[in-house]
């Protein structure tokens, strides 16, 4: 086992770095603040249900970006490996730079998750592996060039994020003060689940404090680089702030 995540830790190195290569044309997109709640309602030692609500904004909160809620019903093998099935509502509008033309588009989809904890010393670990099956809008422009939604479209997807967790600082009151990273890996896929290329890449670092073992608070930044086409990328600056709060029945 700890060789499989040796492994997984090497290859989400050599795919972030190697798929970003130089000579490369490098559009950059403006500040983007994003706010993000997240909710699990343990109803046993297998079972909880969990959700996400993301309000995403473009120009550092002067355009209105991504409204997402994704809630999902999770089962636990044990402490270290968890199931979840899925669903994603979507709502989204492109901002400067990005060529797609400036309307909001609806996406829906379906998701199958495996996430696999470890730890070495005192740092956490967590392998979030997500199948995406998504229907999306589509977008053909007008005779008087204005631009309108056409139908829908399907696309399957594949994400992978590795994601450590370690403590900076634990009061005596049982709060904490914790840093997290993680690194996030998009391959879109053909109709038959193989990887078509690298789409996107998300690299975050952060600080929270804990209140508890249930409710805690984050703050941090991530870059988020965007394939435009061959060797040219909009890499967008982002400002998270998130927020967590878990419940027992």
């Amino acid at each position: 086992m700890k060789l499989i995540f040796k492994l997984a830790y090497f290859t989400i190195f050599l795919v972030a770095t190697s798929s970003f290569a130089q000579n490369e044309t490098v559009l950059k997109d403006e500040t983007n603040t994003w706010f993000t709640v997240l909710n699990r309602l343990t109803i046993n030692p297998k079972w909880s249900v969990s959700n996400e609500i993301h309000e995403r904004t473009g120009a550092f909160l002067t355009e209105q970006g991504t409204f997402l809620w994704r809630p999902s019903v999770d089962y636990h093998l044990g402490e270290n490996v968890e199931l979840s099935v899925g669903y994603s509502y979507i709502n989204n509008k492109p901002n400067h730079p990005n060529p797609n033309p400036k309307i909001g588009v609806i996406e829906n989809n379906i998701w199958e998750q495996v996430l696999l904890k470890n730890k070495i010393g005192n740092v956490n670990f967590q392998h979030r592996l997500r199948q995406e099956h998504r229907w999306f809008d589509t977008v053909g422009q007008n005779g008087d060039g204005s631009y309108s939604k056409t139908g829908t479209d399907y696309a399957n997807r594949f994400r992978y994020r590795l994601t450590l967790n370690t403590p900076l600082k634990t009061f005596e009151n049982g709060k904490v003060i914790f840093f997290q990273a993680f690194d996030e890996i998009w391959i879109p896929q053909n109709s038959g689940l193989a990887p078509k290329s690298l789409s996107r890449n998300w690299m975050y670092l952060g600080v929270g404090y804990k209140f508890n073992t249930k409710t805690n608070l984050q703050i941090g930044y991530m870059n988020q680089r965007d394939v435009l086409a061959n060797n040219t990328f909009i890499t967008t600056s982002i400002l998270q702030t998130t927020f967590v709060k878990n419940f027992d029945l």
